[in-house]
Formats: structure tokens, sequence, C-alpha cells
């Protein structure tokens, strides 16, 4: 019957389930508009009268993942001494909705965990399919650069509160590693004239306590801190330091290591008391870059390998003396200022006789160089290609979402307060109230008069036979 159905009549079960889903969000929408206003009544009534004085009702509308709701809620004016005269509305301060906006929580989450893998206009398009709430490509935009400037203001408040020493992570490290880095993104026309340059660098840093072992030949970095950010030297080092501190108690970490790419602004802000190591990444780099002639580039590495630091600068200069090339000459001095910017991270720190207390939750010390994966995962997957560019605040923003997930912290980006508003009781009082006052339908299916929302092809003939049977099916 409903092959002959389909085939006839041209009626998919794709058609069928838009419309199936489109009643549930319209029956969703409803029951949260009661079920806000109920709340919103019960919190009238357990007012301190004493200070908040009734002001009438105002409309406003939040979206969800089911579509707009609308609804109305009490604006009270509050005369307190200690505050002033000022005027909020109970239901929006319960429902801490001044966090996001006008966006509902579950909704936000479902845009920031898509913005760090699509573009705004890909996450728009995707949630909007996905959901019964049509965003558009600045909706979500809007969210997510409200969400990192809060990130943001977070971090310069967690620096303030670092610098006057009443920051202590609960976390116990003896051994901390960090890694710093940078990687230049393409600035948007504005930007770009303001500062003069067509790209500016997003400086990473991540920090952790060592590597635990997942598998026979597979570990993971553990504990890991990660900042990110369009700032200075100063600034960033102020926020990096802040995080970590947030995280681990630094009082309890003896050997602070620290793996970068040798960029001043590293050098200039890295604690005197850490030991440095220049990135084995970047440093194989610089040699295969600057010394054309393999033999020589071999001999180089060996003697890298062999941490005969000072036989290894010997050989350069002689190297260079045998050039005739400028340019090649050009290349080797720049290595050799390279390398001696750096030398004191030209050995790995595993080698220098540095004492590393075990770890006492038994995690492994590996080699270090890790940063560059993680510039990757970060950073550049998301915002380097795709011909993508960016105005310094907006790509500050992103940048904050993007480090909350590469630490297995997305959640905190959306989740402010982790409290319960909806106690069970006043869930279900809610409920009984709003069935007794016949605004909720207490059964499904035939019987709710819902309006069709959108087109749907093939559903526009007459009502006859098995379609009439399958409209009824549906509730029509």
């Amino acid at each position: 019957m409903m092959d002959t159905m389909i085939k006839e009549n041209g009626f998919t079960f794709k058609e069928l389930e838009k419309i199936i889903f489109q009643r549930s969000c319209e029956a969703s929408r409803k029951y949260t508009k009661e079920l806000l206003e109920e709340y919103d009544r019960q919190l009238m009534e357990k007012r301190d009268k004493r200070y908040y004085r009734h002001k009438g009702k105002r409309k406003t509308t939040i979206k969800t993942i089911y579509g707009e709701v609308e609804y109305h809620r009490a604006i009270y004016e509050i005369q307190k001494p200690e505050v002033g005269k000022r005027y909020v509305y109970l239901l929006d301060e319960t429902l801490e909705l001044e966090n996001i906006g006008t966006i509902s929580t579950y909704l936000t989450e479902h845009l920031v965990s898509g913005i760090t893998e699509m573009s705004y206009r890909e996450c728009a398009k995707k949630v909007s399919e996905m959901t019964g709430q049509s965003i558009s490509a600045m909706g979500v935009w809007n969210v997510i650069q409200s969400l990192g400037k809060k990130v943001d203001e977070e971090e310069k408040k967690l620096v303030k509160a670092h610098k006057a020493g009443t920051v202590t992570g609960e976390k116990e490290a003896p051994v901390l590693f960090e890694e710093a880095d940078g990687v230049y993104l393409n600035l948007q026309g504005r930007d770009r004239k303001k500062q003069g340059h067509r790209r500016a660098e997003m400086k990473v840093a991540i920090a952790y306590a060592g590597w635990k072992k997942t598998g026979k030949e597979r570990y993971a970095l553990e504990g890991k801190v990660i900042t990110a950010g369009f700032t200075d030297a100063k600034d960033f080092h102020e926020r990096r330091e802040a995080a970590i501190a947030k995280e681990y108690n630094l009082a309890e970490t003896d050997v602070r290591l620290l793996n970068a790419d040798g960029a001043s602004w590293i050098r200039k802000v890295k604690d005197k008391s850490t030991h440095y190591q220049l990135d084995p990444f970047h440093k194989n780099k610089a040699v295969k870059e600057n010394i054309p002639h393999r033999e020589a580039a071999r001999r180089v590495q060996e003697l890298l390998n062999k941490n005969a630091i000072e036989e290894m600068f010997s050989y350069l200069r002689i190297y260079k003396d045998s050039l005739s090339d400028d340019q090649e000459i050009e290349k080797v001095e720049g290595l050799y200022k390279y390398f001696t910017n750096n030398k004191e991270g030209l050995i790995p720190y595993q080698e220098r006789g540095i004492n590393l207390p075990a770890n006492p939750d038994g995690l492994e010390y590996r080699s270090m160089g890790t940063m560059e994966n993680h510039v990757w995962s970060v950073i550049a997957k998301r915002m380097k290609h795709n011909h993508t560019s960016w105005s310094r605040a907006g790509g500050n923003n992103l940048s904050k979402i993007l480090s909350k997930k590469c630490c297995g912290r997305l959640s905190e980006v959306t989740e402010r307060i982790k409290k319960p508003i909806f106690s069970v009781d006043v869930v279900n009082e809610s409920e009984e109230k709003i069935i007794l006052s016949g605004s909720m339908p207490t059964k499904s299916g035939k019987g709710y008069e819902y309006p069709l929302m959108g087109h749907m092809v093939g559903l526009e003939m007459a009502l006859r036979g098995e379609r009439k049977k399958m409209w009824s099916m549906a509730g029509y």
C-alpha cells in the first residue's frame, strides 16, 4: 500500500519525517512557553515583596533547538539602599540568560561545537538543517564573538588574581612541560591597513604534566593547558602563566621545561629558572633550509646529535669560509646567528643531567616537540586555510574557543555556572498546572491543530484515498 502510494502520489517518508519533526518542534515550543511563564508566576509569588515591586510583563524570545519560543515574563523594580533603584527580570536571572542572551545553552553548545570544525556559513546551514531553529551565519558569528569575549574577560580577571597571589591550582606536577609557537594568519582589510601588514601572528602555548600511555605505541599528553591569542608578548606570557597557575600548584613543581622555536618573544618572557630547549623540528628544519650541500648538512646534524656544540659552530665557520656564492654565505650566517641566539637550548633536556623527580601518577617523560601538531590542531586547521582572513578581535575570540576544545574543556565556554535551575518538583508542579489549565495537550496524534510550516513538495494535491489516510496518521 505504502509503496503504491509513494510511486503514484510522490509522497515519501522524508516528507512525512519533516511533518512529524515540525509538529514535534511546535509542541515543544508551546510547552516551553507555558513552562517558562508558569515558573515566572511561581517566582513572582515567592519573591520578597518588600524589595521587588511588580511593574508588569514584557515579551521576549529565546532561540532553542526546536525553534524560537516567545513568552512573557514579569519585570520588577528593585529598591534597596545598597544597590539603589534598578529593574530586573527574575526569570532571566534564574535562567542565567545574561550569559548568552536570547539563545538557549543547548543551542549554543551546538553552535560552539560546529564552529570549531566549520565556517560560520557552514555551521549556520548545518544547525538550521538539524534543528528546528533557523539561524544565519551572522547569527552564529554574533554568538561566537559574545562567548569569545567572555572567555577573554575571564582571562584578564585571572591574570589580576594571579598577580595578587590568589590563584593556586589543585594539580601537582613535579615536572611541568611547556611549549610555545606562533602561526601567521591573514588579516582583513581594516586591520591590515591599521597594522600595515597582511598577516599577524597568533601566539599559541601549551603546558602539560607528562605523557600517559594509551596503547602499545600510543601516548597522550596529560593535563593540557592551552593558551592562544592575538596579543603582545608580555600580555600573552601573563595569560599563559595565570592559566597554568589555575590548574597546577606551581609551588609543588620542581622543574619547568620550555620547548620553542627560538622566536624572540618567547625568549624574552621565559622565566629564568625554566630550562629552555630549541624545538627539534625547527632545529632540523633550519639546517636543511640553510645548508644546500647534503654532506655539509649531514655533518652539522651529526655534530648536533652528539651534542658537540662548539665543534658544530667551528664547522659552520669553516664551511662558510669555503663558499663563494653570496646567497649561500648569507644563509649560513643566518643559521649561525640562529644557533648562537638559542645556544642554551641546542642540547635536549634529557641529556643535560637535569634531576627530574618521578611523577606520582606514573606519567612518562618523553621527547618534547608536539607544538607543530598543536598549532595545526588548535589554530591552523580551522583558521589558516580555505582563503580565510580575520579581524584581530574576531580571530582572537575564536581562538579562545578553539583552545578550550583542544583542552577538552569546550563545555566551559557555554556553562558558566553549573548548577540546576529547575528542580524536579518545580517541573512537575508546573506541568500539572499547565495540563489542568488546558494549555498543554495530554495526547499526541490526531487532535493537534498546528499549522504546517514551510513548503512540502507533493503535499499540495487533493486529499483522497491513501493520501487522506496518511495525513490523518500525521494528525491532520
